[in-house]
């Protein structure tokens, strides 16, 4: 039997919870590319855009698993100023959670963390969400949990709705029931007839603040609880991990233009075979036309000739998802209680 470990539990400052996960970025992508169900959400790319803007007063830190001294397993944690630990990152920006490993390490992963979680001061609750059921996580970590001997509850928290790609656009549209496929076509010959042909491109780097501009006004125009999403921080965010994605290769920034006029946009990003919507909006004055309705079955289409093989609307059950033919992956939260 191996000898699984926590080699490291940093209880870190914020400012320097950043530079920690820049400092293990090399190993950590490593066994990132191992781990099939490992999501951007899981890189320190992603909480080199989200600590600067949402990690005040949180106590982070970071724990790496080593087998012959070799990193395995890593996860970050934060003890939040509620008291309660919780996995790095924010259930309003982050879909996905979870440590990182190969999938044959899960449960000995998982065993340090939790052991690891018991050295760490300031809580007495965990809260653990944005597990995908299809992971292994869920049930890797409830039995660690519970062999500690922490007392555990699993509970669904929400849905990530999917799309299987097999082939072509065309290839695509065949699967679904006929009246999805019409409705995806019948709104795309709407849009031409009634404002005149459309143009679909990918931000590029010297567009990016200018594209991003156009998306922020879309979305504080929304109505309803979007229109207040879009507080300064969120910009600043999503500024800085839209530049990082892209320098990656990750982001897929797509927005629908008519006479050079922007209609919708969504920021989507792309690894692993999966093509994944994060953020979508569109031109509330145009809102007849359903131009994000029509861009979103183009990033199907692009995500088609990308060779990707899922189509991921992440978290939310948004009616609109299904009219894709989008298939719900459950989320679970677990809450773990320390005991005294």
């Amino acid at each position: 039997m191996q000898d699984w470990y926590p080699s490291a539990v940093m209880d870190l400052v914020v400012h320097a919870g950043n530079d920690a996960l820049g400092a293990l970025a090399p190993e950590w992508t490593q066994v990132w590319e191992r781990d099939p169900s490992a999501t951007l959400f899981q890189r320190p790319e992603y909480f080199g855009a989200w600590v600067p803007e949402f990690a005040q007063d949180r106590k982070i830190s970071v724990v790496d698993v080593r087998r012959d001294g070799t990193l395995a397993g890593i996860i970050a944690l934060s003890v939040d100023p509620d008291g309660v630990l919780r996995f790095l990152g924010d259930p309003a920006v982050t879909d996905y959670f979870g440590p990182v490993c190969e999938p044959s390490d899960r449960d000995p992963v998982a065993q340090a963390v939790i052991d690891a979680a018991a050295q760490i001061d300031g809580w007495e609750r965990a809260e653990f969400l944005g597990l995908a059921v299809d992971s292994g996580w869920p049930d890797a970590l409830t039995r660690a949990a519970k062999t500690a001997g922490f007392s555990v509850q699993e509970r669904k928290q929400d849905v990530c709705p999917r799309v299987t790609l097999t082939g072509t656009y065309e290839d695509y549209l065949a699967s679904l029931d006929g009246k999805l496929r019409h409705e995806v076509r019948r709104k795309a010959r709407k849009l031409e007839r009634e404002a005149g042909s459309f143009n679909v491109r990918l931000s590029e780097p010297d567009t990016l603040h200018a594209d991003l501009e156009h998306f922020f006004e879309m979305v504080r125009t929304s109505e309803g609880p979007k229109g207040h999403f879009l507080h300064w921080g969120m910009a600043g965010f999503f500024t800085l991990l839209s530049r990082a994605f892209q320098q990656q290769n990750w982001l897929r920034f797509t927005l629908l233009e008519i006479d050079g006029e922007p209609l919708a946009a969504s920021i989507s990003f792309s690894a692993k075979g999966t093509w994944a919507v994060y953020n979508a909006s569109y031109s509330a004055s145009r809102r007849e036309l359903a131009p994000g309705m029509v861009l979103m079955s183009e990033c199907i289409r692009l995500a088609t000739e990308e060779g990707c093989h899922t189509f991921d609307l992440m978290r939310g059950d948004e009616p609109y998802k299904y009219r894709f033919g989008a298939v719900d992956v459950p989320l679970h939260a677990l809450t773990i209680e320390r005991g005294r």
